[in-house]
């Protein structure tokens, strides 16, 4: 396993972070290794992959804690389709979410859905109105893949930057930064890391740490 001695990620480690990858984002970055490193001790030595019953205890267990951090539906539903904040409890689901590779797709596949949906009741509500409403489903399918195609490709990250500054920090972590810029998270983080010891101050007030933005 790499980081236990070898130079390589064995079949076991592979298969404990897939398991892994039931716990959020930040979850991962702290406490991951250890899990890891637990899952191998308990399969041995010798196993070729982690025992399916610790596996799935480690999936019961990172969905069980998703769950739990997930805003509710309506909170939900308005920070999805019309970027409203989310209440402060619900700040750690919102720093994994926008960091998350996929999170424009998210939005955008979000507000499509919401817009077909949209239809369907008006279609329903007004009969009249159906064949107005009506779309081709080839035509359909091109628009919405053309918008998802777009988010995907045309600045992914602009929407989950711009929220990230409103509502977590005014320091953007590289992970949203333009590619060309993510050497400037770093050299800020570094210098804000300088003067806190030069002042002699431990906080992480209005600048992330490793895992992400301040919790405050």
């Amino acid at each position: 396993m790499a980081g236990r001695g070898t130079t390589t990620m064995t079949t076991a480690e592979r298969t404990a972070r897939l398991w892994l990858r039931a716990y959020p984002r930040r979850w991962r970055h702290a406490y991951g290794e250890d899990l890891v490193g637990t899952l191998l001790d308990l399969a041995g030595p010798d196993a070729r992959t982690v025992r399916l019953s610790d596996g799935v205890s480690v999936a019961r267990a990172g969905w069980a804690l998703r769950f739990r951090e997930h805003p509710p539906l309506g909170p939900w539903l308005k920070y999805r389709l019309r970027e409203r904040g989310l209440p402060a409890q619900y700040r750690p689901w919102l720093m994994d979410d926008l960091l998350g590779r996929f999170h424009a797709l998210r939005s955008t596949g979000t507000a499509v859905l919401g817009a077909a949906l949209a239809l369907l009741v008006l279609a329903a509500v007004f009969p009249f109105a159906a064949p107005l409403l009506a779309l081709d489903p080839g035509t359909a399918w091109t628009v919405f893949g053309g918008m998802l195609l777009v988010t995907a490709v045309v600045q992914p990250r602009a929407r989950a930057r711009h929220i990230w500054q409103r509502d977590v920090s005014g320091w953007v972590p590289p992970e949203l930064r333009r590619r060309g810029e993510r050497w400037k998270a770093e050299v800020e983080l570094a210098q804000y890391r300088a003067s806190l010891r030069r002042d002699g101050d431990g906080g992480t007030d209005g600048v992330a740490t490793d895992g992400g933005a301040d919790r405050g």
